[in-house]
């Protein structure tokens, strides 16, 4: 596909990229041997997680405030952001000492809301989601006659993004795919700009979560229509509508586009952090998590954007819980034991015997089968031997325990 016709050229992108590589990072980029083994593919990640305030949007914020004349960084600038623009924009806009107003949804996620009023913007938090915020934004702006800095539908902030391009075409140059995660379209329309235009051989493929895919519909020509106030562990890319300015370029640059579900996202997440020791957040997972749901997409050496690692440490410890459940390392268990001394006392030892640790026990007297001579414990079993759920629960009923699978129905 040809990136021409488009406002934004490479030389744009490489002159912007000049002007914001000395307070910036250029992000590692290596392959992962574990995960290229696990997802039978070559796997590698361009980490813009180590970006300072943790996400890619540092490119294009700070580009766009470069762009800034005089009197427009005198009298301030406004954003609407979920978080990792916010902080960008807060950051270097400090640095630079222009004031910044920050406006994000009232559902964003504490730890973002804490980073960025460590760079002292004036933070207001309105609406239930992205789009509710850009009303009062539109008229904050014009009563203060601020300067928008839009996260994404802006030529100079996907021009910034584009640097993170350059980088991964010097890095490998032998690239062949690069997996993109996508909300409002900035940072794969910077992308997919600086790679065509340099290698047009390079396969661009953009991922959504299957919540929140305006893009993947507009692409695919399928409907899609939000709902209202919707949750998603990728808040970062939680956007309803495509950037005027994103979507056409998108069209020309990206090669394929896929959807991803949230537990998709959730597992990739905890794959970064049990594997590559990585906190990484839902949107900056959502390219592993494409990776793995549609192994057909991507060939030879692959590039996953690891978009940002700005997460609340509590999302973490549910994610950790509910992944270690979904992949049955944490199993649940019933068995019917004789209300006698010591049946318990057995049925723990015999578990123990097999590596396995019962996290939780409960006594369930007066429900389910019990008796006057029996009583049923439902058990929560972390599994650390040789043994999977259905081959524990072979060994328990082989000694001589009543052992049932709860879930079963469900399944």
């Amino acid at each position: 596909m040809s990136a021409s016709g488009s406002p934004i050229d490479l030389n744009l992108i490489e002159r912007v990229r000049e002007q914001i590589s000395p307070h910036i990072a250029q992000t590692p980029l290596y392959r992962s041997t574990t995960l290229s083994q696990v997802l039978n593919n070559d796997i590698y990640l361009k980490l813009e997680n180590l970006q300072f305030t943790s996400s890619f949007k540092e490119r294009g914020a700070l580009a766009k405030l470069n762009s800034l004349s005089s009197e427009q960084r005198a009298k301030g600038v406004i954003a609407m952001s979920a978080g990792n623009h916010a902080q960008a924009l807060a950051y270097h806009a400090r640095r630079m000492g222009i004031h910044a107003t920050i406006v994000m949804p009232r559902t964003t996620p504490v730890a973002k809301i804490d980073k960025t009023r460590h760079f002292r913007p004036e933070i207001v938090l309105h609406g239930a989601s992205f789009d509710e915020t850009i009303e009062y934004v539109e008229e904050r702006r014009k009563k203060d006659d601020l300067t928008l800095i839009h996260p994404f539908d802006d030529s100079t902030v996907i021009a910034g993004q584009g640097s993170a391009g350059l980088e991964i075409l010097e890095q490998l140059p032998d690239i062949d795919t690069v997996v993109v995660p996508v909300g409002g379209g900035g940072l794969i329309s910077g992308i997919g700009l600086a790679v065509k235009s340099r290698k047009p051989s390079v396969k661009i493929v953009g991922v959504q979560s299957a919540h929140y895919c305006p893009v993947y519909a507009k692409f695919k020509e399928e409907s899609w229509k939000s709902e209202r106030n919707q949750l998603s562990i990728a808040e970062g890319i939680a956007v309803k509508r495509p950037g005027k300015l994103t979507l056409p370029i998108v069209e020309r640059v990206v090669d394929d586009m896929v959807i991803v579900s949230e537990s998709a996202i959730e597992t990739a997440m905890f794959r970064f952090l049990d594997i590559e020791k990585f906190v990484v957040e839902g949107a900056g997972a959502a390219s592993l998590a494409a990776v793995d749901a549609y192994p057909d997409i991507v060939n030879g050496n692959t590039v996953c954007l690891v978009s940002g690692g700005n997460v609340d440490p509590a999302v973490i410890a549910d994610i950790i819980q509910r992944t270690l459940v979904r992949t049955e390392r944490i199993v649940r268990l019933h068995s019917t034991v004789q209300d006698i001394p010591g049946s318990l006392s057995k049925l723990t030892n015999d578990i123990s015997n097999t590596d396995s640790n019962i996290v939780d026990i409960y006594h369930r007297r007066s429900f389910g089968s019990s008796t006057l001579d029996a009583t049923v414990v439902e058990m929560i079993v972390q599994l650390r031997g040789e043994d999977d759920k259905a081959s524990l629960i072979e060994k328990l009923r082989e000694l001589g325990h009543a052992v049932t699978d709860p879930d079963q129905s469900i399944n």
